[in-house]
């Protein structure tokens, strides 16, 4: 049996507020196409597939496109829930999408009571353990699902992995056994900086640790890490497909894949990387603006992040490195600041006007335009009147 791991499209991701719709359609037609190609009886998509939980139309278009397309070349899907994801919306989706050959899992079931999914393939059936993204919070409902007798305070780590384990519990030798999660893995690579991925759902905190994974399944498809990487340490093959893009500056120069894994059941399971193309690399260039400049045509298409090299802030500069370089999406200027603490003004005597004027002049080279600043003092006044009708509220509903 034939099956493609993919995960953490997160289809909606912009890149500092541009759209990355065209990236979106090239890569899915990409990741359809090989999957085509190399006959795949499934497709596992093992979670964050939008990147917000209520994604827009557009990004509903392009799942929805892609989901059509494996329909009409009889590849079977399935798709887990990832903490990007509105539950709801999946569950609403299987509805529907079950009668076509798409199985969503959006919450966590024993393996009796839908927990275990089943895809039937040209020589073989595939029993597919699907667990989606579960929370701290959601651990104790999670482990009463499971049925386990256990200090429900316990480490969230161990008890995910009580839950994988029991998830995968019912497996046997004559049929293709997978795992398919949404899980931070400890000591797997992550990016730590630039907010590729966000440490308020990745940590060591939420880590369930390698050793611990179930030794039942034949291949552990894992999602939530953005990075391709085989985790070693595991009893059974285990990995990580990675993201279909360069998702924010902490990924460049990673190269993004997806995996096709052979399997066969009481056998070990034959895992091969297939590259992937279509997605605009990110890249970043650094020094002074005639250094900048003469490194652009060294990065192609890629969108840039420029840290710029400059003895003080100078009006205009962000603007002409954006015309210079159109696919400038971040222009960051570096300079020492004072070192006389009595020229530095203590900002908590700074108004938020005067605030949002010293970030604007940081980030772009030159001060705010009245207007902005106009609208920025507007939008802060509507944010206390609301604030203030709120406590104004919640004061009246006390008796």
């Amino acid at each position: 049996m034939r099956l493609l791991h993919t995960a953490d499209w997160h289809v909606g991701r912009t890149i500092r507020g541009r759209s990355r719709v065209p990236e979106f359609e090239r890569v899915l037609a990409e990741v359809i196409d090989i999957a085509r190609q190399e006959q795949v009886e499934a497709m596992l998509v093992c979670g964050d597939i939008w990147d917000h939980h209520a994604p827009s139309a557009e990004s509903d278009r392009l799942v929805f496109e892609a989901l059509r397309e494996c329909i009409g070349h009889g590849i079977q899907v399935v798709l887990l829930a990832g903490n990007h994801d509105n539950p709801r919306k999946l569950k609403a989706l299987g509805l529907l999408s079950e009668l076509l050959g798409v199985q969503t899992q959006w919450e966590v079931r024993r393996p009796n009571a839908g927990g275990v999914l089943a895809i039937e393939g040209r020589d073989h059936v595939a029993r597919i353990a699907a667990v989606p993204f579960i929370t701290e919070g959601r651990y104790v409902d999670a482990a009463a699902i499971m049925g386990l007798q256990e200090d429900w305070v316990s480490a969230y780590a161990d008890g995910v992995a009580e839950i994988l384990r029991a998830a995968s519990a019912t497996f046997d030798a004559t049929t293709v056994n997978i795992l398919a999660t949404h899980i931070f893995v400890d000591n797997a690579r992550i990016a730590r900086v630039d907010g590729s991925e966000r440490k308020l759902h990745i940590g060591q905190t939420y880590g369930v640790t390698a050793a611990s994974l179930p030794s039942t399944p034949q291949y552990i498809a894992l999602g939530h890490v953005h990075e391709p990487q085989d985790i070693l340490d595991a009893p059974v093959p285990t990995a990580y497909s990675g993201s279909l893009l360069q998702l924010d500056f902490g990924e460049r120069g990673q190269q993004k894949v997806v995996r096709i894994i052979d399997a066969e059941p009481g056998k070990p399971v034959i895992p091969t990387s297939i590259e992937l193309t279509k997605g605009r690399p990110l890249a970043e260039l650094r020094g002074t603006l005639d250094e900048v400049l003469a490194q652009a045509d060294d990065a192609g298409d890629a969108h840039l992040r420029v840290r710029l090299d400059v003895e003080r802030p100078e009006p205009g500069i962000a603007e002409r490195v954006r015309e210079a370089l159109p696919n400038a999406v971040d222009v960051q200027l570096e300079y020492e600041a004072p070192e006389d603490e009595e020229s530095v003004e203590a900002i908590g005597h700074l108004s938020a006007a005067e605030l949002f004027t010293r970030y604007y002049q940081s980030t772009h080279g030159a001060d705010p335009a009245p207007a902005l600043i106009g609208l920025f003092e507007e939008l802060l006044a509507e944010g206390d009147e609301a604030r203030a009708a709120e406590v104004a509220g919640e004061t009246a509903a006390v008796p």
